[in-house]
């Protein structure tokens, strides 16, 4: 039997220099032949650039998107499927924020029309098809695209984690965050670093900081899909990474307002961004946190945390609706009898910690031959995570919890 405590295995790393690939023009997911013809003769007309047609309909749909990058317009054929608004909330699980939806389909009932729309489809266009009607819907698409409906004005989740005082390990449980929810929930994820001179979360994954953040939040006004492909760091298929290292002896000044442009510009391309925010009183953090769908505070079972933790609620507000604050306790039993309890921690902040991560230092040796991601392990610290993935995302891992096996 494996140990529980195995050394953790090097993270998956995109090849030296490799950009984040871009979005194909379109994809179109058909059922027929017909079909197939007369979408490329649309195409062909309206000139929408690269792009695929490929034969399988809406299920063929979930599946490849689940996989590979999505497109800015999606073709998604529905004829002969039962229950297709739910095949459609399906495929919003997979699209990448930003994408504009056509679907195509046999049924002529302005029902079934008002539902799609109301799912988020840009158009609904019902066989027989000809080339006017396919260059109004696709039209319609390319109108949609980029719109802030749960497909293409679907914008992606922030996250910003902040911790009630230093050391606690918040660029620890951010980098493992990111790691998981690209890794084992298949999402496009951004991990920006907001500490440009002391952030931690390059070292972390071992990979090489640039200056890509800085130049983002110096010139907001230049912040676009272009530069954050040129400036973002891949690590594996899906996380990419914007992480600095300027020099200690720079006075280094950055707006709110570039702060929210930058976020604003990842939501539109990433399921999930993750921030590590520094535990600075400034106007950008503060706008960091306002912004942040969730918002975890990570502290520890110190005196000093728990009275840190209680101004630190008192500053960023009780979070409320759709913008919760979550407390996390980390390193639970690193202080052994001389920690303060959970209960007396939840009695002087008055509230319940959402998770509680266990202490376990072996699980971040680091070795010859890179950084190591401990939730990439079989361990409670590994279960942890998940736990605190699920009340992120609402959804389990997609690949199986391979972790518990020798459990």
């Amino acid at each position: 039997m494996r140990s529980v405590l195995e050394a953790p295995t090097p993270i998956e790393r995109t090849a030296a220099g490799k950009l984040p690939l871009g979005r194909p023009s379109f994809l179109a997911f058909v059922a027929d032949a017909e079909t197939d013809k007369l979408l490329h003769e649309c195409v062909t007309q309206l000139a929408l650039g690269q792009g695929t047609i490929i034969r399988g309909g809406i299920a063929k749909a979930v599946e490849y998107l689940g996989q590979h990058r999505s497109p800015h317009i999606l073709i998604v054929d529905i004829s002969g499927i039962d229950l297709p608004v739910s095949r459609i909330n399906e495929l919003a699980e997979v699209c990448e924020p930003g994408v504009a939806v056509v679907a195509i389909g046999n049924r002529n009932e302005i029902g079934l029309y008002r539902d799609l729309l109301q799912a988020g489809v840009a158009d609904y266009v019902v066989k027989p098809l000809n080339t006017q009607l396919m260059a109004k819907a696709l039209a319609s698409g390319r109108a949609h695209t980029g719109d802030a409906s749960p497909i293409h004005k679907k914008l992606g989740s922030m996250v910003a984690f902040v911790g009630t005082r230093g050391g606690v390990g918040t660029t620890t449980l951010a980098v493992n965050m990111a790691w998981y929810l690209a890794n084992r929930q298949s999402r496009r994820v951004a991990l920006v670093d907001l500490d440009l001179q002391n952030g931690d979360c390059a070292l972390a994954l071992d990979i090489k900081p640039n200056s890509g953040l800085r130049e983002a939040l110096g010139n907001p006004l230049r912040i676009d899909n272009t530069l954050l492909e040129r400036v973002m760091t891949p690590v594996g298929e899906r996380l990419f990474v914007l992480s600095s290292e300027e020099p200690l002896t720079e006075d280094l000044h950055f707006t709110a307002v570039a702060v929210e442009t930058l976020v604003s510009a990842l939501r539109e391309q990433f399921h999930y961004v993750i921030v590590d925010v520094p535990r600075i009183p400034a106007e950008p953090y503060r706008r960091a946190l306002k912004m942040a769908d969730f918002r975890v505070m990570v502290a520890d079972q110190t005196l000093r945390s728990v009275r840190d933790t209680v101004r630190l609620r008192t500053a960023i507000g009780e979070g409320e609706g759709k913008r919760p604050n979550l407390l996390v306790v980390n390193r639970h039993g690193e202080g052994g009898r001389h920690a303060v309890t959970l209960n007396e921690l939840q009695h002087v902040v008055e509230v319940k910690p959402k998770s509680v991560i266990p202490f376990q230092p072996t699980l971040f040796t680091t070795i010859s031959g890179g950084a190591k991601i401990a939730a990439a392990q079989r361990a409670k610290f590994t279960d942890a995570i998940a736990a605190l993935a699920l009340e992120l995302s609402g959804r389990p891992p997609e690949r199986r919890r391979w972790w518990r096996a020798d459990r």
